[in-house]
């Protein structure tokens, strides 16, 4: 029965489980010590990493600074100067109020504080290891605080072991600080890593002139300014315009009175307010602040503070929507037209901002397709159909698939030996048949075609490259620069030629000889930014596999895109060409049938 008395956990594995929940990883402390330094009024935050952050976060910002006393109270649990009683908790104005950060953060780590107020003429250290006090003793320092966290989760292995790669890490941190700069114009950023400079980021006269810092020139132009406000709430911020879209939603930013925050709600919103004016399965670029009563709304869900509740969510929906829609409905004005400085390797892009080259456009919009590319085989490569007598087909590995169509099984049939009838909706050719009437998605069918020659060529010694006219140079979003250098192996087995051309920088030299290099830049840009954290890297040739699927996705065919009949037969002789050519590589049928009778019925013949 001993083993089951209830008692009171020691302080210091209390405030290691507080730490769980807290400081998730490195990126985790840099986020709320960085906040710690907004709510003490700084002006100027710098901070400074070491291994990814687990070596060393150091924080240095120009804020109100702490008393001798304040500074050894700070490291205990539940000490904090931005709230007194529960009360306070109904309407919070600070980034912090919980009193658990930095105390945590001392609990699992090597923690040296070193801070002034500016009326005192000495400035205070402490020590602190593992959340025990070590030394206090004066210092000189400018006014402010300098937080240096070493040895992050050195007393927690498991914790540790979880760690991703240090370019990972380093990458979140990054895209952290990005949406604490973005939220926060008028103070300056820099972060730096490994002795590489991130962001240098001078204080900013409007949230416009930030983005621009942050993500170039190029994206900034195409931002609209959109504001709309209605009693207690009120939805501002920047809108790219519908000219231009991303594979994923990264490029979507919520704040909520002025914290960053992950609401589903907002982010649904802001992609319905885009709605029929990109193509599905495309993102905006949006920078969205709502600004409210702060008794409206409880930040207090969860340690991390990222997660909110409205009280009327309804009404917060509506605002943004008609904020962003409003503003899209009418694109002619108020984009951004201040002149942009010259790119530099300090701008960043999201994984691709610049185009640029001679003899090539510099900003070709993403609305506009490539020339189809049907590259036909060398006579080594050739690909043939085989014999299909079943409704679905089966995978490289044996595997079934989803069935291609609801009829009985049925042959096959040639489509390029059947009549065209047109194209409809832009996304689907119309054939006739001694059957019936058949639909052909024209995107499923040139992915499947584009992906079973890239696997055919990786497999036959490697992706075939076609060179560029001209080198087309990339700006990678500093953020995500260092995983994206750590994948340069795969970009290039995937058929880019890329070198790296300065930190946050790569030349293009060449694409998949499959797609042509007309629509190379966009190309890998959509890759790079479908990339997951972990970059290209894991899990073998199957996970390459499926990156081949995404490659052969983003470049082929949209739906939208308005085939030529040239174009059409083309696509239709390249698919009997094709093995397995009656699904897409996720298994999405390439084309449904409508049989002659139930044809017939439906007109009561």
């Amino acid at each position: 029965m001993s083993d089951h008395i209830v008692h009171i956990l020691p302080e210091q594995v209390a405030s290691q489980i507080a730490a769980g929940e807290v400081v998730e990883r490195p990126a985790s402390a840099v986020k709320e010590l960085v906040e710690n330094s907004l709510d003490a009024g700084a002006r100027s935050v710098s901070v400074e990493i070491l291994g990814g952050g687990s070596a060393l976060i150091a924080v240095v910002d120009d804020g109100c600074g702490m008393t001798r006393a304040d500074a050894i109270l700070s490291l205990r649990r539940h000490a904090t100067s931005k709230i007194r009683s529960a009360a306070d908790l109904a309407a919070i104005r600070s980034l912090g109020f919980r009193g658990e950060a930095l105390a945590s953060i001392a609990s699992v780590s090597h923690l040296r504080m070193q801070t002034r107020r500016a009326t005192d003429e000495h400035g205070v250290e402490v020590a602190a290891e593992a959340g025990d006090i070590e030394d206090t003793r004066t210092c000189a320092i400018a006014a402010g605080t300098r937080i240096e966290v070493r040895q992050l989760f050195f007393n927690t292995p498991a914790r540790l072991k979880f760690l991703k790669t240090l370019a990972t890490e380093q990458g979140a941190i990054a895209e952290s600080f990005q949406r604490v700069a973005l939220a926060n114009h008028h103070i300056a950023f820099r972060l730096t890593a490994d002795g590489r400079t991130i962001f240098d980021l001078p204080r900013a006269n409007s949230v416009l002139e930030r983005f621009r810092q942050v993500f170039g020139p190029k994206i900034a132009s195409k931002m609209l300014a959109f504001d709309l406000g209605r009693p207690g709430i009120r939805a501002q911020g920047l809108a790219a315009s519908s000219q231009e879209s991303f594979p994923t939603g990264r490029m979507i930013f919520t704040f909520v009175n002025g914290r960053s925050v992950r609401d589903r709600m907002l982010i649904r919103a802001t992609e319905q307010a885009y709605q029929t004016l990109i193509p599905r399965g495309r993102h905006p670029a949006t920078l969205l602040f709502v600004d409210m009563r702060p008794e409206d709304v409880d930040v207090n869900v969860h340690p991390m503070k990222t997660e909110v509740r409205f009280r009327n969510g309804g009404a917060v929906f509506d605002v943004v929507y008609h904020a962003i829609r409003d503003r899209l409905a009418d694109q002619t004005e108020g984009a951004a037209t201040e002149t942009a400085p010259a790119p530099s390797t300090d701008d960043a892009a999201m994984g691709l901002i610049t185009m640029s080259s001679r003899g090539e456009d510099s900003m070709p919009s993403p609305r506009i397709e490539a020339p189809l590319r049907l590259v036909p085989d060398a006579p080594s490569h050739t690909a043939f159909q085989r014999p299909l007598t079943l409704a679905y087909d089966r995978d490289a590995r044996g595997g079934p698939t989803a069935p291609a169509t609801p009829i009985p099984a049925a042959p096959i049939p040639m489509y390029s030996s059947l009549r065209v009838i047109g194209q409809i909706f832009a996304g689907y050719i119309a054939l006739e048949t001694e059957e019936g009437l058949l639909l052909i998605d024209q995107h499923a069918a040139h992915e499947r075609v584009t992906f079973e020659k890239l696997r055919r060529e990786l497999r036959d010694g490697g992706i075939r490259t076609q060179a560029m006219l001209a080198p087309v140079s990339l700006e990678l979003n500093p953020a995500r620069a260092s995983m994206v250098h750590a994948a340069l192996t795969e970009i290039r087995a995937m058929g880019f030629e890329v070198e790296p051309f300065g930190p946050t920088t790569l030349l293009l030299k060449g694409a998949p000889a499959v797609f042509g290099p007309e629509g190379g830049a966009k190309l890998l840009g959509d890759m790079i930014e479908s990339m997951g954290d972990a970059g290209f890297r894991g899990g073998g040739e199957a996970a390459f596999e499926n990156w081949l699927k995404q490659l052969a996705c983003h470049g082929s065919v949209r739906v939208g895109r308005v085939l030529e009949l040239a174009e059409i037969h083309s696509l239709l002789a390249e698919l009997d060409r094709t093995e397995f050519k009656t699904n897409c590589p996720h298994g999405r049928p390439v084309h449904i049938q409508f049989g002659r009778g139930q044809i017939e019925r439906m007109f009561r013949r």
